[in-house]
């Protein structure tokens, strides 16, 4: 059974996430010790839970230590079985942290699989969906994926209430080389309010100059709130910036806060985003080739998550900014 010290680098919950990913798809039985060793609260908390009971819903998994605080856990996984999943996080649990550790093993289901959850869409530490959607799946299309996710209520925090629908069909992952951007096509803001007024959409608007702009906004759902995505798409690749509306922080700042981290992703040699750095590693070890791609800064998380998967005997060469992974 491999081991997995969960108090390495950063010691947060990227490394249970990306272990039990693997795990499923590799049909791997783990163990996790020190769970999220080095965070305030440390073990499982609610999120963690729902993850790892889909993923083991998924593959008929043996599972002991899986609770609340708990800072070890047994992972001990079957095939992969497609269907239709239903999960309900709770409040305003992170839908895109669940699919941190279920997407990975659905497109290595035996069959299609339809992921019905309900928790928070645009919460705070964890991507929003909209990451996901224009950001994470077109390149995971450029490695072979097929997969849609429709976002029929958006969730903030506290309240959460959001609810996605993701289709995933099982395919094989090829290589993706990503070692020049090419020329820049557009760019894409992606702006989501619920239950506010309608001026911070047009606030927002006025602070991101040279943007093609697509609203969500209605009043509908539970929760109130908003938050906007950056995209640039350039001919090879895409860059994702995002910031989150929050009580006390003026529209124009939000839009100052992604806008400032796109222009510092632009003036860096990436041809990934900071977060996407450590988001493309477990897809392109499970990839038939080697995938390639330069980061802007290489963060602690990247390097935990580079970790985790040499672990399980992958292959991560980080040299400056270039990150090359393979099987």
């Amino acid at each position: 059974m491999l081991s997995i010290d969960g108090s390495y680098g950063e010691g947060g919950g990227q490394i249970l996430r990306t272990s039990i990913a693997l795990a499923a798809v590799l049909g791997e039985s783990i163990e996790i010790k020190n769970i999220r060793a080095k965070r305030r609260n440390p073990g499982l908390r609610n999120q963690h839970l729902w993850g790892i009971k889909l993923v083991a819903m998924m593959t008929r998994a043996h599972v002991e230590g899986l609770k609340i605080g708990s800072t070890r856990l047994l992972f001990s996984p079957g095939e992969i079985k497609g269907g239709e999943y239903k999960i309900d996080i709770g409040t305003a649990g992170s839908i895109t942290l669940l699919l941190q550790t279920s997407l990975l093993p659905a497109l290595f289901a035996d069959r299609e699989v339809v992921l019905d959850i309900r928790g928070g869409t645009d919460v705070p530490w964890s991507p929003p969906v909209d990451y996901y959607r224009y950001v994470l799946f077109p390149l995971l299309r450029k490695m072979g994926a097929d997969l849609t996710m429709e976002v029929l209520e958006r969730g903030y925090y506290p309240e959460g209430g959001g609810k996605v629908k993701l289709r995933v069909t099982p395919a094989s992952l090829k290589g993706i080389g990503l070692e020049e951007r090419g020329e820049l096509r557009v760019r894409r803001a992606f702006i989501s309010l619920r239950n506010l007024p309608h001026h911070i959409v047009e606030r927002m608007k006025k602070n991101i100059p040279g943007y093609v702009v697509v609203e969500d906004a209605r009043n509908t759902g539970i929760s109130r709130g908003c938050s906007l995505l950056l995209v640039n798409e350039f001919t090879y690749t895409l860059l994702g910036s995002d910031s989150l509306c929050r009580k006390g922080l003026p529209a124009e700042k939000v839009a100052k806060i992604a806008v400032d981290k796109m222009e510092r992703e632009i003036r860096s040699r990436a041809t990934v985003d900071v977060n996407m750095a450590d988001h493309l590693l477990p897809f392109g070890f499970l990839a038939r080739s080697k995938t390639v791609y330069y980061a802007g800064e290489i963060t602690e998380h990247t390097r935990t998550n580079a970790w985790v998967i040499e672990k399980f005997g992958g292959k991560v060469k980080i040299v400056g900014n270039r990150i090359e992974v393979h099987a």
